[in-house]
């Protein structure tokens, strides 16, 4: 097995400096990956024992997760969708030369479009507007393209902000996977965020 601590090591996540610009803020206003290590560390691991090839993000920040994980696993094919909220603060969208981007929203037409001309996506990761109406959108939408999963970013609901994907989870039925792992980053023995894996129907073991 690859060590991803290691591969991961050069990446900023979710840290002590990043959890204090949220607090200041209400915004993560940091070129970071919006993740608990641990939480990278595990989706890693499921990416290489699912033979994940080709992933698509909703909702891609400044880019980091997508391209650590492109760093990583050199997907043959890497899709973001984003609307690029994080210029207004100041920040911009920095993706690998291979990603193929589409920038506007998720519940348009126009997205519908794009995403039907990708193809089959192994991974799709939720991980845009976290409003109850806004992920069951993005999981309506987004089932009904061929892929193998989709994963949800902020399961554990923790703070007022990520309720709503916790509430989708906790509806969904199929098969699922949780990757929930204590945030050491910040000291914590339990996770505030959580990645949630679901598929329709179990896989083939790995």
């Amino acid at each position: 097995m690859t060590d991803f601590r290691a591969a991961l090591s050069g990446v900023r996540c979710w840290d002590p400096g990043v959890q204090a610009v949220f607090e200041a803020r209400g915004e993560p206003a940091v070129d970071c990956s919006l993740q608990n290590r641990e939480e990278l560390i595990g989706l890693c691991e499921f990416i290489e024992a699912h033979s994940i090839r080709s992933y698509l993000e909703i909702g891609t920040w400044t880019g980091a997760t997508a391209r650590a994980l492109h760093g990583i696993f050199q997907f043959d094919t890497l899709a973001v969708c984003d609307h690029g909220w994080v210029r207004s603060l100041g920040l911009d969208i920095d993706l690998p030369d291979a990603a193929q981007v589409f920038g506007g929203d998720s519940d348009g037409e126009a997205f519908r479009e794009w995403r039907a001309a990708l193809g089959p996506i192994d991974l799709v990761m939720i991980d845009a507007n976290h409003h109850y109406r806004a992920v069951r959108r993005d999981y309506e939408i987004n089932r009904c393209f061929p892929h193998r999963f989709l994963a949800f970013h902020d399961i554990t609901g923790a703070n007022r902000y990520t309720t709503g994907v916790r509430r989708l989870w906790q509806e969904l039925s199929g098969w699922k996977h949780e990757i929930c792992r204590p945030h050491r980053e910040l000291g914590l023995d339990h996770s505030i965020m959580g990645i949630g894996v679901w598929a329709a129907s179990a896989p083939e073991a790995p």
